[in-house]
């Protein structure tokens, strides 16, 4: 008998303005065609919750081979429901009180990315960024849209894609799975 696990897919640079516009609903449709079960999408990012008989490596190649096959050739970052789930349940490292969601971000870099490495990464002066359980932890004191700590800057020193999501939507997240 196969197991089946849930995954969470995040596709990278997605329904940005005019960008690799994707309506969910064909997200949907697509992890259907895939043969995946209970398909669900949260928001308009790109963010999906679903199960599917295979290892995460399988579905991240599947899902970003059918995106390509339909106009959307991006990057696709797949976490078990268990990994976003513990993520949510151990808490943001910078979460304090006063400090509002928005603020506080998680980049999931397609591969592992090693502490020293993000260590070592220059942060702009009161923004902070700090590496755990596979993943960037991000503050933002003045907001993502004021920083120059963009995905961009992320991905130059990290040597990978990565794309972010706030903490809200990672907490919304694992509670579907």
């Amino acid at each position: 008998m196969c197991r089946v696990s849930t995954f969470v897919a995040l596709l990278r640079a997605v329904n940005l303005g005019s960008h690799a516009r994707l309506p969910m609903a064909r997200l949907r449709e697509m992890l259907g065609e895939l043969g995946w079960q209970q398909p669900r999408t949260y928001l308009q990012s790109g963010n999906a919750v679903f199960t599917a008989p295979l290892g995460a490596e399988e579905v991240a190649v599947a899902l970003r081979e059918k995106l390509a096959a339909d106009g959307l050739p991006t990057e696709v970052m797949i976490r078990t429901g268990e990994h976003l789930h513990a993520l949510a349940c151990a808490g943001h490292p910078f979460a304090a009180p006063g400090v509002e969601h928005p603020k506080l971000q998680v980049a999931f870099p397609l591969q592992p990315v090693d502490a020293q490495r993000v260590a070592a990464m220059p942060i702009p002066d009161g923004e902070a960024a700090r590496a755990a359980d596979g993943e960037v932890f991000l503050h933002y004191p003045d907001g993502v849209g004021r920083s120059k700590l963009t995905t961009a800057h992320l991905q130059r020193h990290l040597g990978t894609p990565v794309t972010c999501r706030n903490w809200k939507t990672v907490c919304a997240l694992a509670q579907m799975c």
